[in-house]
């Protein structure tokens, strides 16, 4: 099946999720600046070159490491790395406090955090001083394999235990996101199959999920237990010709069908209590938004219920706030596609008497609500001048404020954890890719390269 051929949802899907318009007007460019608003400035660190204290390793893998660890601390939202290069003899022993013997050095180039790393044997120490209260902190002998792929999530925790331990709040680094991978498939073939993939926060340790052959979208990782790490997912499929919702294991990825509900199903979300289902059906006619129990272990429990309809009007793009009581949206049932909320109605409710809220009022065509993990922020793109962008509505001052800017269209914005990241997806015609933000760092930077077409990023909830 070809996706232009779609044709009930081929509305929905231009514009709301633009998965059928391959053909835009402006001109692709690699180097995405993307201007943000600035919340709180990013400290400044000095990381000292890696030492290799006869260790097993080759130079080039111990390059691997450092470069690894450099994209964590330059992306983590909170610092930046300085250039400055300080005096080696501040850097001359490897024990105790005396290695950061010159501070005022370190001051006097505002420099608030110096970390040292050395590999020895197979394993990798860091020490981290705070300049300005002089206290050294010390994390010894994290085992390395010698396989980079592998090694580079023992950086990412690493990185991660730097950031809690420097600014006293969880990193994003060892973090994961799902996408969806769109190609021909052959080169001269018209037939697009798309599958589901995962990889590492920054794009790397790609691992394809889904092997269906067919068309597979929209994948969102189902919330897992408190302390454990999600361990499914739940994605769109059309290996039946209409869209259907199905769940899956992440480490097989063979999928099983959500509800055997008629029609088309589309755009599903999970609740955080991992107790309901947000989805987009057909089914009565008309493109709704519908409810469904759900049990994580048994799956659909009872029948959908049907919670916002209007006439002759488009549902879509659900998805709920943290506290699992209400559900953002879009529809166009006031004119172009906009992002309303309500409260998740109790079972039997009158649809005519559920009320929608409005919040995104400044641009056209909106769409792809995403709840911060925090409840209090939505992000979701606007056509805004001519290209689309992402664009954040903030509960906490009921004000809409634009995030990117340049060429291209953002879509499919997906908050970190920290509800302080996004991963969007910058498309042009036949090309794709993945980018991270965060919003105190005002470049996009691309975290994914390649001929296939990077979609519908979802990142992985704790």
């Amino acid at each position: 099946m070809q996706v232009n051929t779609f044709s009930f949802f081929k509305y929905i899907l231009f514009y709301f999720l633009s998965m059928t318009s391959l053909i835009f007007t402006s001109e692709f460019q690699e180097d995405l600046i993307v201007d943000l608003e600035t919340d709180s400035p990013l400290v400044p660190i000095y990381l000292a070159p890696l030492m290799n204290e006869q260790s097993f390793f080759t130079q080039a893998y111990l390059d691997g490491l450092e470069q690894i660890l450099v994209f964590d601390l330059s992306h983590n939202g909170s610092s930046y790395l300085a250039i400055q290069k300080p005096d080696n003899n501040l850097l001359a022993t490897r024990t105790g406090h005396e290695q950061f013997d010159s501070l005022k050095e370190w001051q006097a180039q505002n420099i608030f955090f110096v970390i040292k790393g050395w590999v020895k044997d197979k394993s990798i120490s860091l020490m981290m001083l705070d300049t300005e209260t002089r206290s050294v902190k010390k994390i010894d002998s994290i085992p390395l394999t010698g396989n980079l792929n592998e090694d580079r999530r023992q950086v990412h925790r690493l990185a991660d235990f730097i950031h809690k331990a420097l600014f006293g709040e969880n990193g994003i680094a060892s973090t994961k996101i799902l996408y969806s991978v769109r190609t021909k498939q052959g080169q001269d073939s018209q037939k697009w199959i798309s599958e589901i993939w995962e990889a590492d926060y920054d794009g790397a340790n790609t691992r394809q999920i889904t092997h269906e052959g067919s068309y597979c979208i929209s994948p969102v990782y189902i919330p897992p237990k408190a302390g454990y790490a999600p361990g499914g997912l739940m994605y769109v499929s059309y290996q039946l010709g209409q869209p259907k919702i199905y769940i899956a294991s992440l480490k097989d990825g063979k999928g099983h069908r959500l509800t055997i509900l008629k029609g088309n199903q589309l755009m599903p979300a999970v609740s955080v209590q991992r107790d309901k289902v947000a989805f987009i059906s057909d089914v009565t006619g008309n493109p709704d938004l519908f409810l469904q129990p759900f049990n994580p272990e048994k799956g659909a429990e009872g029948k959908p219920q049907q919670i916002f309809s209007a006439k002759q009007a488009t549902q879509g793009s659900p998805t709920f706030s943290p506290d699992g009581k209400k559900i953002a949206f879009v529809s166009n049932k006031d004119g172009s596609p906009k992002i309303y909320i309500i409260d998740i109605p109790e079972a039997g409710s009158v649809l005519k008497n559920i009320q929608a809220t409005l919040i995104s009022k400044r641009n056209r065509e909106n769409s792809a609500p995403a709840w911060s993990p925090d409840g209090k922020k939505i992000a979701y793109c606007s056509r805004h001048g001519g290209d689309r962008q992402i664009w954040i509505y903030d509960f906490e001052i009921n004000q809409e404020r634009q995030i990117s800017q340049g060429p291209g269209n953002k879509e499919n914005p997906s908050w970190a954890p920290n509800s302080f990241h996004l991963i969007y997806n910058s498309s042009e015609a036949n090309i794709s890719e993945l980018y991270l933000i965060n919003l105190n760092q005002k470049h996009g930077t691309k975290i994914t390269s390649g001929r296939e077409e990077k979609r519908f990023p979802s990142w992985e909830p704790r």
